[in-house]
């Protein structure tokens, strides 16, 4: 296959990928503790420095493959005033119980459900040592992660960290679990807990339009790139049946 061809399908696979990518993004730009993701430029420049064939072909594909990664930075810290909302200060996860497991979030969102735990807003057990039960009336949770209820320490909510740089995949709504299931979690110490807070997305909305908007330039850019190998190719077949 011509090498010209070959680079702008490339292309335009690379930007459907961005694309979908990029919309995610905007999606869940006001899901809380939401993580945006990236694509790795390098992986669109794989096989860029193969030897050229002499009919124009390569010795490896302009694009092989395309990996992302998730941009684990820090939200803004948005104040609610809601007793069982919470953000953390700095690196750490909250721990929850799901069908499949542990799971490790961000998104501090949570309330009290049936028989009195406090859970996630899909209803996943938050855990503290355990699922943590809430029947009383005032409740304050210090920045050590300490639950009161009415005075009496009812729990301490489980705040988990793990090594840098991040294994970790995403599992559904704003949940991490780690990429080794074998990966065991470091318990986070200090002051990190912040009652009546959320973390907000880390999506930049101006940011996210502005490279959707050069992502789907660059798509048609390659569209029409392919269209115009594609005619070429068929003129020089019409022009060689003719000879």
């Amino acid at each position: 296959m011509n090498s010209g061809i070959y680079s702008a399908l490339s292309g335009n696979i690379a930007a459907m990928k961005r694309l979908d990518v990029l919309s995610n993004n905007l999606a869940n730009a006001n899901t809380a503790g939401f993580k945006k993701d990236r694509m790795t430029f390098e992986s669109m420049l794989q096989g860029a420095g193969a030897i050229p064939r002499p009919n124009g072909g390569t010795d490896a594909p302009v694009y092989s493959e395309t990996t992302f990664f998730t941009d684990y930075s820090a939200g803004a810290v948005k104040q609610t005033g809601n007793t069982f909302d919470l953000a953390l200060a700095g690196d750490g996860f909250f721990v929850v119980n799901t069908p499949q497991g542990r799971a490790y979030t961000r998104q501090g969102n949570f309330h009290l459900g049936a028989g009195g735990k406090l859970v996630t807003v899909d209803g996943y057990e938050v855990l503290g040592g355990g699922p943590i039960t809430v029947n009383g009336g005032k409740v304050d949770i210090n920045a050590r992660g300490e639950l009161f209820v009415d005075g009496s320490q009812v729990g301490t909510l489980d705040v988990v960290d793990f090594p840098k740089p991040y294994a970790l995949q995403k599992s559904g709504n704003a949940l991490f679990v780690p990429a080794d299931p074998q990966a065991t979690p470091q318990p986070v110490r200090g002051e990190k807990v912040m009652q009546g807070f959320i973390e907000e997305s880390n999506v930049n909305t101006v940011q996210e339009m502005v490279q959707l908007i050069e992502t789907n330039r660059y798509f048609e850019m390659c569209s029409k790139a392919v269209k115009a190998y594609d005619d070429l190719a068929g003129k020089a077949a019409n022009d060689i049946g003719k000879l």
